[in-house]
């Protein structure tokens, strides 16, 4: 499951899950693991907003703070740990007010089967105080998320994993496989979740035949539970005695309340199920208050006021430039009311310096498009020095599951876009330009 995981910086609104504190969510899920062991993934969600920011020189303001993770079960076993991280606000163009941005990260323990009983505690800076090695941080308790837990035991018949609840699906394209979103606050319905993702697997089935049989339904929380959302049954093929699997449900047709999400597992060849529950959250969708039209930029924003083409749609652009001076002075305004005009005006710096060449602007490449439209890739690779080969570089970006292959066509340095999967981009003209072997990983 570790490698079906994918940790992000997602736009999520939430503060309902296992467990929560001060704005801080907590959810975890349980699976088989080697020698009779079980693992399990813990997640957790934390607003950028709760968060205490400082200004580092280079990057801008950097997010501090503190994970330290306490298990304990009634078998003996314990488990004390604490993770420090530091992330970076404002990399994407949406508002963080708007979006309610949330920080979502994970890790993974392996226990034996029993009662468990955890302790999730969040702690940030409290201030900055100099002395002769450096600037020393003391880090304060922000709040803290108690549960218990029943690890079952999956070593023995037809069992089912418990469910972990997502926000979204991603497409690898390193790996060539779906990865799931973890949504910890377990809320749906707003801020465009729409659609509850869940994934599973099952033990112990039977070689034969090829196939299983899953099924989930949406039920209301009441004394007799009534089946408002159904799916399934449907027939997937599996090989060999263990399957895994993502699916989603609708929840856009619910009222706001909690709900639980059941799936039932069917084994063909011996015509037993297994099953489990989860609860999760409708939320109301969220009308953000409306903004004012006036907007006034400071500072290098200005100059990158009126630069719409280089995130803005065709249809958005070309609105733009029909209307009359008054009126594109108050559409810009209205834009970057919904935009992070701070960003944008960071990953404009940025672009100009990092892939200006002799002859060419940094923002009329290729590459300096691409880091102004999307930000910064999730991986990148390059390749310069090889016999017979153009130097090439590869940017990945997992939480959007597009890839983009640029190519030193000319040997000036300004590597040219050959090939994306981003539905978003043309056809570039260039594809002849990849190798057999890159075509094979990318073009699917």
């Amino acid at each position: 499951m570790s490698d079906k995981l994918l940790f992000l910086f997602l736009f999520l609104a939430g503060s309902v899950a296992n467990g929560k504190a001060n704005d801080f969510s907590v959810d975890w899920a349980a699976f088989r693991s080697r020698n009779d062991s079980s693992r399990v993934e813990f997640f957790y969600a934390i607003p950028y907003e709760k968060l205490n920011y400082k200004q580092v020189a280079d990057i801008g303001l950097v997010g501090q703070f503190s994970v330290r993770f306490q298990l304990n079960g009634e078998n003996g076993f314990s488990k004390d740990a604490t993770i420090y991280k530091q992330v970076r606000p404002g990399s994407t163009l949406v508002p963080a007010a708007e979006a309610q941005r949330t920080f979502v990260d994970g890790f993974s323990v392996l226990v034996p089967p029993g009662r468990y009983y955890s302790k999730m505690t969040i702690a940030k800076p409290a201030e900055v105080q100099a002395d002769t090695t450096g600037d020393t941080v003391r880090f304060v308790e922000a709040g803290a998320v108690k549960d218990s837990m029943e690890v079952p035991d999956f070593s023995k018949g037809l069992a089912l994993s418990q469910l972990q609840l997502a926000a979204g699906v991603a497409f690898d394209t390193v790996t060539k496989r779906f990865s799931v979103i973890p949504n910890p606050t377990r809320r749906y319905g707003s801020s465009g979740l729409k659609t509850i993702y869940f994934y599973f697997e099952g033990y112990n089935l039977q070689a034969e035949p090829d196939s299983y049989e899953v099924s989930a339904a949406i039920l209301s929380r009441s004394i007799k539970p009534e089946t408002l959302v159904q799916a399934g049954p449907v027939v997937k093929p599996k090989s060999g005695t263990e399957i895994s699997s993502t699916l989603g449900m609708n929840v856009a047709g619910l009222a706001p309340g909690e709900y639980t999400l059941a799936v039932e597992l069917l084994d063909l060849g011996r015509n037993q199920t297994a099953d489990r529950q989860a609860v999760f959250r409708v939320a109301e969708t969220e009308r953000p208050a409306p903004t004012p039209y006036r907007f006034e930029p400071t500072g290098i924003e200005r100059q990158y006021y009126s630069s719409l083409e280089y995130i803005a749609t065709p249809r958005e652009f070309a609105y733009y430039n029909a209307l009359s001076d008054s009126g594109k002075e108050a559409y810009l305004a209205w834009f970057w009311s919904h935009h992070n005009l701070t960003e944008f005006a960071r990953r404009m710096e940025t672009a100009e310096k990092r892939f200006r060449t002799a002859r060419t602007s940094g923002l009329k490449t290729d590459r300096g498009r691409v880091y102004v439209k999307y930000g910064e890739p999730d991986g990148m690779e390059h390749q310069v020095i090889e016999i017979d080969r153009r130097p090439r570089a590869y940017w990945y970006y997992y939480s959007l599951g597009y890839v983009f292959v640029f190519i030193d066509l000319r040997g000036d340095n300004n590597y040219r876009l050959v090939y994306t999967d981003c539905p978003d981009e043309p056809s570039t003209g260039y594809e002849q330009y990849l190798t057999q072997e890159e075509e094979e990983k990318f073009c699917h």
